[in-house]
């Protein structure tokens, strides 16, 4: 099962920002996975059916809660958050990268039933 703090790890590999200090804070990578759930929401409203889920604002506080949506949409969550990150990062933003990991979000939403 994962976790928020899973998500978030395994972006920071990505992103190759395993090492405090980070260049990418918890409160940023935060934002940009609250903007997935948002995003994912306004796409494809029928995967949180069932849930009994509104839309929660996501905190260090919540890392160690459970990722919100079914598990294997997680991959989609750490594209997503990974791309803007990417974007933000004017040192060594990478936009081909970023809007590669972007788009899988949208197409892997899109291939879920």
């Amino acid at each position: 099962m994962y976790l928020i703090s899973d998500v978030i790890d395994q972006v920071r590999f990505i992103l190759q920002d395993r090492r405090e200090p980070y260049r990418h804070s918890d409160d940023e990578l935060l934002a940009y996975f609250n903007n997935a759930v948002a995003e994912a929401y306004r796409i494809r409203p029928d995967l949180f059916l069932g849930l009994g889920y509104t839309l929660t604002a996501y905190t260090p506080a919540n890392l160690g809660d459970n990722f919100p949506l079914a598990q294997f949409l997680a991959p989609q969550f750490i594209a997503y958050i990974a791309g803007f990150a990417e974007l933000s990062d004017d040192e060594f933003a990478v936009d081909n990268r970023a809007m590669v990991l972007m788009n899988k979000f949208t197409a892997g939403l899109m291939s879920t039933s």
